[in-house]
């Protein structure tokens, strides 16, 4: 099972604000506005499963939290792991994601 995060639908300018005051459907990731879906796919990329959509400065963490990241857990109890981008590290039991590079070392 493969976790496919962090997809931005483009969409038309929103003008929705935050608290903080910050556009809420703005992307500072992608540098645009759009809407945030979260992916469940197989082993061959064909989508399971899509989440509600998320305004687009919703961290792709935070989206799977709320909708989907309960999914993979059963699964990976049984021995298959899911495996996702560097957006859901610290996401939690079977799901795998790239090893970050180590900061470069001083001379």
């Amino acid at each position: 099972m493969t976790l496919e995060g962090g997809t931005l639908i483009p969409t038309d300018r929103v003008a929705e604000r935050t608290e903080a005051g910050d556009h809420a459907w703005y992307s500072g990731k992608h540098k645009r506005f759009g809407d945030n879906v979260q992916v469940i796919a197989d082993s061959t990329g064909f989508p399971l499963w899509t989440s509600p959509v998320e305004p687009g400065s919703t961290h792709d963490i935070t989206a799977a939290r709320a909708h989907c990241l309960g999914a993979p857990y059963p699964v990976a109890a049984k021995g298959l792991p899911t495996l996702a981008d560097m957006g859901y590290q610290g996401a939690g039991i079977g799901v795998h994601t790239p090893l970050q590079r180590p900061p470069p070392r001083g001379r």
